[in-house]
Order: C-alpha cells, then sequence, then structure tokens
C-alpha cells in the first residue's frame, strides 16, 4: 500500500512561508540530505546496466536526486532496467519466429505445461516480475510521476547562492537580471 495523503513539506519551506499552522519546526537540519554527487558504476553491471547507469547519471545529478551513498541502489536500477531489455529483445525475437511461420505473434507469450494447458509463457512472466521492481525502484529516486511531487532534492547544491558564489555568479536574488 502506497503512502497516504499529502507529502509532508520540507522544514526549510514551512520556515519560508512563516510557519502558519504554528507546530514547532524542528530543526532545519533534521532531515538527512548527503551531499549530491556521481557514485562510481560497480564493476559488476552487465553492459545494458551500464547503458541505463550512462543514461540516467546525468539527470539524476541535474535535478539532485543522486549522492555517492545511492551507488547500491542505483545500480539494482540500472540492471533491473538491462534485464528487462534483455527480456524484450527476446519476447520480439520469438514474436518474429511465430510472425515467419505464419503464426500469430502473440502466441509467443504462451508457453505450455507438462500436461498441454497453456499459460504466459515464463519469459513474459519475469518481464512482468522485473517491471515491477523496476517500478518501485524508480519510485524511490522519484522518477515516477506519482513520486515526482513527494521528492525532496538536496539543498546543499544551492549554498552557492546565499553564500556568495564564484565570480559571476549571483550572490543573492537582487543580483539576478
Amino acid at each position: 500500500m502506497g503512502q497516504r495523503g499529502p507529502a509532508p513539506k520540507p522544514v526549510e519551506l514551512r520556515a519560508l512561508e512563516g510557519n502558519r499552522s504554528h507546530r514547532p519546526l524542528g530543526s532545519l537540519d533534521s532531515t538527512f540530505r548527503p551531499e549530491v554527487g556521481a557514485p562510481s558504476a560497480p564493476q559488476w553491471l552487465t553492459k545494458e546496466g551500464r547503458k541505463a547507469w550512462r543514461r540516467l547519471m546525468p539527470e539524476l545529478l541535474r535535478y539532485n536526486l543522486v549522492s555517492t551513498l545511492d551507488r547500491d541502489m542505483l545500480a539494482m536500477l540500472c540492471q533491473t532496467i538491462g534485464r528487462m531489455e534483455l527480456l524484450e529483445r527476446s519476447i520480439t525475437a520469438r514474436m518474429n519466429e511465430c510472425e515467419a511461420a505464419g503464426r500469430d505473434p502473440a502466441g509467443a507469450l504462451i508457453g505450455h505445461t507438462h500436461n498441454g494447458y497453456e499459460m504466459q509463457a515464463v519469459v513474459y512472466q519475469l518481464l512482468s516480475k522485473e517491471q515491477e521492481k523496476a517500478r518501485q525502484l524508480l519510485a524511490e529516486f522519484g522518477l515516477s510521476p506519482a513520486q515526482r511531487a513527494r521528492v525532496a532534492t538536496a539543498v546543499r547544491q544551492q549554498l552557492a547562492l546565499f553564500e556568495g558564489g564564484k565570480s559571476g555568479q549571483p550572490t543573492g536574488f537582487a543580483d539576478f537580471r
């Protein structure tokens, strides 16, 4: 079962809004937000997993959604995406074989038990399980539309704005033009 109700507002946002509820804010550093950074890809990733890693990493960094602590979780996500790609290729090859033989391509998704009864093909069952794992892992990184609203990004990347950035960068809101 998913999380119920609206996502809680981050303490920083409640402080900026003026704490209209007058409930205790808690500490501004009470939420654990590790420093944003790109973890290194594990050596055990498959070729397809590495391809997913290279595709996802720039976007996760761009939106401050990944830390070096997230290496193993991100590796599981990329490996799952890689397995989905392999299973999809296998199903497509089976469908092409059926079509070449003049049979219905949907027959590639049907297997048979030892008694001759029809059932879902094992490769299709595996694909369904991998898709469910991918959906759950994508939600962990806030990469599904439903979970995107609940994501709190790391604030550490934005501190240069308030602390006086490098030359040419704005040091406060008044410097924006």
